[in-house]
């Protein structure tokens, strides 16, 4: 079974063919994740993957991230205390996911026990 190359973002010629017609794999996923709005959405998505780095180890030990919806990341925390605690560092930590991600996202934060 071969698959047809198909066009994808305005290109042309998604990667290398290997003989036969077919493209490599890693080529065609290098090609899709250089579109700059699926680039800007894997970035988005990686805060999920970089908690700790993004966060600290001591505020990631006791919160997860859950979701974005609509420029607001939901995070679970362990305790109404750490709750309280994170909203009131909530633009830092908004300023530090942004700066992780490079382009402003995340307006705001809300915490879930």
């Amino acid at each position: 079974m071969t698959y047809k190359k198909k066009h994808i973002a305005g290109k042309d010629s998604l990667a290398k063919k290997r003989p036969g017609g077919v493209t490599e794999l890693g080529a065609l996923i290098n090609s899709f994740a250089s579109d700059p709005k699926i680039k800007s959405k894997l970035k988005k998505f990686s805060i999920f993957n970089h908690w700790e780095e993004i966060a600290g180890k001591e505020i990631a030990a006791k919160t997860k991230p859950q979701k974005i919806f609509k420029g607001i990341l939901y995070i679970s925390v362990s305790s109404s205390t750490w709750a309280n605690e994170l909203s009131m560092m909530s633009r830092q930590l908004i300023n530090k996911i942004n700066d992780f991600a490079g382009e402003p996202f995340i307006k705001e934060l809300r915490f879930k026990i």
